[in-house]
Order: structure tokens, then sequence, then C-alpha cells
């Protein structure tokens, strides 16, 4: 489970950070609670009283204790809980970052912006890195930036790294949970690719480094095509 806390001290504002924070989270298909707040005060008394957060996503112009003095509390406190900016204005930047945040978004906040920074903050601090799977009473261990695609023919599932084909007993949708967060997506009913292998890639078929086509079902070519683009994005 992911937990983020949205706070900021305009409720339309707020609500639509929280919306739109749903959109992103659902979007990549990650389990997530959300939390919103309206002053730094009932954040603070929040954490204070058990609740934790993998992100903050902190407005820094607050009403009463801003956003960048809760933040410089929070790292004096050695608290690393990841924060990402928001704020109306780019004078604020240098402030900012010295938090060390995961990023600093410009209001109004848009969808890719969001889409990158917490795709970024999960990246560096929220991806397992490994693969688990247990198979005839052994467990295998993959990095999962080893992989490259995966796919199921017949009762087999196989998971495709560098020069090797492993076999499994899971469907594709327990894999696909077990990579939520990761950079992959499913792209037909039979395949997942790792998007960082991703070459090029046409309305019916992705062409991957190693050369190797997977095609691409039509039901999953819109969403494909745009979690590619969001991914090639964040990158930059």
């Amino acid at each position: 489970m992911y937990n983020v806390a949205v706070c900021d001290d305009e409720t339309i504002i707020r609500e639509e950070l929280c919306s739109l924070c749903k959109e992103v989270l659902d979007f990549m298909n990650i389990e997530h609670s959300i939390t919103p707040f309206g002053s730094a005060e009932t954040l603070e008394t929040a954490m204070d009283t058990g609740n934790s957060f993998d992100l903050i996503i902190l407005d820094i112009e607050l009403t009463g204790k801003t956003g960048i003095d809760m933040a410089q509390d929070m790292r004096r406190k050695n608290d690393m809980t990841s924060i990402i900016f928001v704020s109306s204005h780019e004078g604020y930047l240098k402030y900012g970052y010295s938090i060390q945040p995961i990023h600093f978004i410009i209001k109004p906040v848009e969808f890719n912006m969001l889409y990158s920074a917490i795709s970024a903050d999960i990246r560096i601090n929220h991806s397992s890195s490994q693969l688990v799977l247990n198979f005839k009473s052994k467990s295998y261990t993959i990095n999962t930036s080893d992989i490259i695609y995966i796919e199921v023919i017949g009762h087999n599932l196989y998971i495709h790294t560098e020069g090797r084909k492993t076999a499994f007993r899971q469907t594709l949708a327990e894999i696909e949970q077990k990579l939520q967060g990761e950079d992959f997506c499913r792209c037909h009913n039979s395949y997942i690719v790792n998007l960082k292998y991703v070459d090029e890639f046409s309305r019916t078929e992705i062409t991957l480094q190693n050369g190797i086509r997977v095609p691409i079902g039509r039901r999953y070519r819109d969403i494909f095509q745009t979690k590619f683009i969001r991914y090639m994005n964040s990158m930059n």
C-alpha cells in the first residue's frame, strides 16, 4: 500500500490534488490510500500520533506553518519521507530544494507533471528491485531490471532476461500485481514488457532492443502508448 498525504489549505485545490493523485496511481496500477490535510499542523498531529506516509504532496504557501517550515522540521528529525512541493511561485524553488524533495511542481498541477514526480519516487524509494517466485518447492529471485519481457504460452509463464528464458507456473495477472510500481506494462493478453527495453513500436507490435518483436493487443494499444510516452518523459 502506497500511502499519500495531500496538504493544501485551499479546499478546491486540495480536492483537485487528491483526485489527480488518485488518477495517477490508478493509472500506474498501484494500491494506495490518499489522506487530505488542510494545514501543516493537522498533518503533523497525524504523523505524531502514528500515521505514516510514503509521500507528502505539500503546498509551500500554507496559512500558519508553511510547507517549508514543516519540511525543515521533518528533516531535522531525520524524517526522510518523500516530499513533492507544490507552489504558485517559482521563487520558492531555492528554498524547496534544500530539503531534497522528489520534485517541485508549479500550480496548476497537471497529470504528466505529477505522474513524473510519483514515478521518480517509486523508482528511487519504493521499487522492490527483485521478483521472488516459487516453483517446484524452490524459490527463485530475479532482478526486475534484468527482465526484458514476460510471456504466457499454454499453462507456463516465461520470464525473458538477457540470454535466458525461465519457466514458471503463475498467471500473468499475478506477475502484473507483483510488478506494480515498476516500469512494466501489459501490452497483450499474453505479454508484459519492461519499458526500458522498448526500442520502437507501431500500432500492432513492439520492437525490443534485442530485436524481439512482441504483439500489442488492440485493447492494450492506447494504454501502452500513453505509459511509454510518460515513462520516456519521466526519464528526461
